[in-house]
């Protein structure tokens, strides 16, 4: 019998964070890094802790959780990645080192094991060498291997009828090519298999009952795209996940109807510090969790849209937040109770767990005058820092660990706040709180937009107000005539655009009842704050998206995606290659092309129009010779014409670059121009990304039209806002055969309408209604819009 005494235990900073978690004893392994762990007890009830190490495995005794002793170590290639379950009397150890699968004999414990390795039988003889992680469905006796080093990664079926000595039985390919097949883990059980896909992020779910003929049932994709773990809770209903990248969330997905699987909620234990979730496992209805920089974590999932943390243990004092630190995995399912956890810098955790319920806080919120539903309002449980936002139906759900009286602070742009206090919540029990909030008042707001060259209202321009709270967006209308029904008096950013004109933004602060006229500047322009129809076609699916880019980086700090647009324009949002943020690899320009196109313009209002964008072009990673690229065009209608070819050797590669054409150089100018960028990715494949912003022509403008310089003298209104009526005084400063008057209602219907020769002065407005009106005049080379408010006599 071999004893391997270990007695460097070692004491844990004061600053460790610990709840409902008690520290018994930390194993140090000094500079041997460890990985994964797993749990076994044996016909004496004695429990050891199964803890992978870069060597191999250790059997650690954790009978006594105060004085753990390494008893046996299993030895194996080096590798940092290691992993270990068990079966009745046998564990099956699973490492990227490679030499197959390691099966243990632990039924003599405490007095000796015995180990052999599996590398395949069968037609998959000799092939079993490295594999990332595994699982076991104890209820039917079958062990899953995934990650293996052959046939793409696809989960491989092992027959432990006779634990000790394995027999193939099966694969699963998922259909499709590449990432898709390789499974990172997974969870099975009754020959029901849960894959967790990595790459692409999702998890499949298979029916593996006939080992020869497995049926893919569903497909879900999890919260951050990059599924590495999954477990079903006790009841079979809910698969709870993990994506293993910076800012995860432990996930909770409703699996009973596979035909409708339903997000039921995400969790992150420190939110916005970017920490990284990685195995979770359920006892209980609760997840027991190892969340790297984090530690371990145990979250009340009894009442799955509404985890509740109630438990946790930083295994890693040396710091929080992103990175691949700390706790690699945990073991909450020995009889005792014991949680036994392997941080892969500090050594072995052995941890006594307080498990409780949370204190179940849920709601709707609504809007006290009308009842409507309220999304996005902020609950926030004073004191206890805890915060959740209602969803789309009003509901919001939260909690606490501990007991007690509290306020609730319930928070929604354009409602007044509201505190209540003295809220009791208590372990284990559901308090119900419906919220009703006071809408801020809120007033009408309305204005003209104008071409600056010709004086004329333009029709169809999309005007946005945009606090930092609250958005509200109108069009114009036939007469530029612009109206918002309600807005909450703030300080807003003002954005007016449309496709043909330089897109304006102001700040302005709103005060009831002053108008907010727009002034357009002809000309193309497209920073792409607002959508003026650019259109997206090709073969990959990681195509073009507008938005504000979701920065990513690969292992070597190198940005891929752009974290910002190009400075200096109105808002925040450009146009990127599949802006779906981490992992920096999965939502790449991917075998095929994605191509955006400009909406028609017209060159030809331009004396020698000069084209100017912002472009941005990464590819990296290749292997090969450079067969990838960024392409940029321009086309008349009939002809096209390449105006850069970036590629992958580029020096400019990754950067945003500003580039400018004078367009007669290059192609005939017609009034069915468009521009086009296509980014291409070729086999083998690279990492590639594509970036636009800040599109515009500029030039000397031909509008053949006379310049409106004393138009404004032609048409005196006043006085406006008036009770009445109001005067008119018309003067033909173009000597002109007259014109016409009209005056229309906010809902465009003609009022008043009269012909004018000459010098005139005349009154109307006694039997208008109060409200909005649009005064126009036109003698056919001078046109003048105004704006009416008729207000209720004071």
């Amino acid at each position: 019998m071999k004893y391997i005494f270990c007695l460097l235990l070692i004491a844990i900073s004061t600053n460790t964070y610990s709840q409902n978690l008690q520290l018994r004893a930390n194993l140090s392994y000094g500079s041997t890094s460890l990985s994964n762990i797993g749990g076994y007890t044996d016909s004496l009830d004695n429990e050891y802790a199964l803890v992978g190490t870069y060597n191999g495995l250790d059997v650690v005794d954790v009978t006594d959780p105060a004085n753990p002793v390494i008893r046996f170590s299993v030895t194996g290639p080096q590798s940092d990645w290691r992993e270990v379950k068990t079966y009745r009397k046998y564990a099956y150890i699973a490492t990227e080192g490679g030499g197959g699968l390691t099966v243990v004999d632990l039924s003599n414990l405490p007095a000796s094991i015995n180990q052999k390795q599996y590398t395949g039988d069968g037609v998959i003889s000799g092939q079993l060498d490295a594999i990332h992680a595994l699982h076991c469905d104890t209820a039917k006796g079958f062990l899953y291997l995934y990650g293996c080093s052959f046939n793409q990664g696809n989960t491989v079926f092992i027959d432990l009828q006779d634990p000790w000595n394995p027999v193939y039985a099966g694969e699963y390919v998922f259909p499709g090519s590449g990432s898709d097949i390789y499974v990172h883990d997974g969870f099975a059980m009754n020959d029901t298999l849960y894959e967790g896909h990595i790459y692409p992020g999702f998890f499949a779910v298979v029916d593996v009952t006939n080992k020869s003929n497995p049926i893919l049932l569903a497909t879900q994709t999890t919260p951050t795209s990059y599924t590495h773990n999954t477990w079903l809770s006790d009841d079979h209903r809910t698969l709870f996940t993990t994506d293993e990248n910076s800012g995860s969330f432990l996930g909770a997905y409703d699996v009973s109807d596979l035909s409708n699987i339903r997000e039921l909620s995400r969790y992150q234990t420190n939110p916005g510090s970017g920490a990284i979730v990685h195995n979770t496992h359920i006892l209980n209805d609760y997840a027991v969790t190892s969340w790297y920089k984090e530690g371990v974590v145990i979250v009340d999932v009894a009442r799955p849209a509404n985890p509740i943390e109630v438990g946790r243990y930083d295994t890693y004092p040396q710091g929080s937040g992103d990175g691949f630190n700390g706790c690699w995995g945990v073991f909450p399912f020995l009889p005792s109770g014991t949680v036994v956890a392997s941080d892969i810098d500090n050594g072995l955790f052995v941890l006594t767990p307080t498990y409780i319920r949370g204190c179940y806080l849920e709601g709707v919120v609504t809007d006290s005058i009308t009842g409507t539903l309220l999304s996005g309002a902020l609950v926030e449980v004073l004191v206890a820092n805890l915060s959740r936002t209602s969803d789309a139906s009003g509901e919001f759900r939260t909690g606490t660990a501990v007991a007690g009286t509290y306020d609730i602070q319930v928070s929604r742009p354009g409602y007044y706040t509201k505190i209540i206090t003295g809220i009791s919540l208590s372990n284990g029990v559901l308090t119900n709180l419906n919220i009703q909030l006071a809408p801020l008042p809120n007033y009408p707001f309305s204005g003209v937009v104008t071409d600056s060259l010709t004086g004329l209202p333009v029709s169809n321009v999309t005007v946005v107000l945009e606090s930092n709270d609250l958005t509200y967006t109108a069009t114009s209308n036939s007469n530029g005539l612009f109206t918002f029904p309600g807005v909450v008096l703030d300080t807003y950013t003002m954005i007016t655009g449309k496709w043909g004109y330089q897109t304006s933004c102001k700040s302005i602060t709103l005060v009831q009842s002053m108008p907010i006229d727009a002034i357009l500047a002809p000309g193309y322009y497209d920073d792409f704050t607002l959508d003026f129809g650019w259109s997206v076609m090709g073969s990959s699916n990681n195509a073009w998206e507008r938005g504000e880019p979701v920065g990513t980086y690969n292992g070597n700090n190198v940005e891929i995606n752009p974290e910002d647009d190009v400075t200096g324009d109105c808002g925040t949002k450009c146009f990127v290659t599949d802006n779906g943020g981490a992992p920096y690899n999965a939502n790449d320009v991917d075998n095929g092309n994605t191509i955006l196109t400009s909406p028609v313009f017209d060159a030809t209002i331009y004396q020698n129009p000069i084209l100017n964008y912002y472009r941005r072009y990464l590819d990296i990673d290749g292997v090969g010779q450079p067969n990838d690229s960024m392409r940029i065009t321009i086309s008349n209608g009939s002809t096209s014409v390449r105006l850069e070819t970036i590629a992958e050797n580029d020096p400019t590669n990754g950067t945003w670059q500003f580039a400018s054409f004078p367009l007669q150089s290059y192609i005939t100018l017609t009034a069915n121009m468009q521009f086009s960028v296509e980014v291409y990715d070729d086999a083998p494949g690279n990492i590639v990304e594509g970036a636009l912003d800040e599109f515009s022509v500029t030039g000397i403008i031909i509008t053949g039209i006379e310049s409106p310089k004393n138009n404004s003298q032609a048409l005196q209104v006043f006085p406006n806002p008036f009770f009445e009526n109001f005067t008119i005084d018309i003067k033909d400063i173009s000597g002109s055969a007259g014109g016409e008057v009209l005056l229309k209602d906010i809902l465009g219907k003609t009022v008043f309408q009269k012909h004018i020769s000459g010098n005139t002065t005349f009154n109307i407005g006694s039997d208008l209604s109060p409200g909005i009106y649009m005064l126009s005049w036109n003698d056919g080379k001078n046109s003048v819009v105004r704006k009416l408010i008729k207000e209720s006599i004071r």
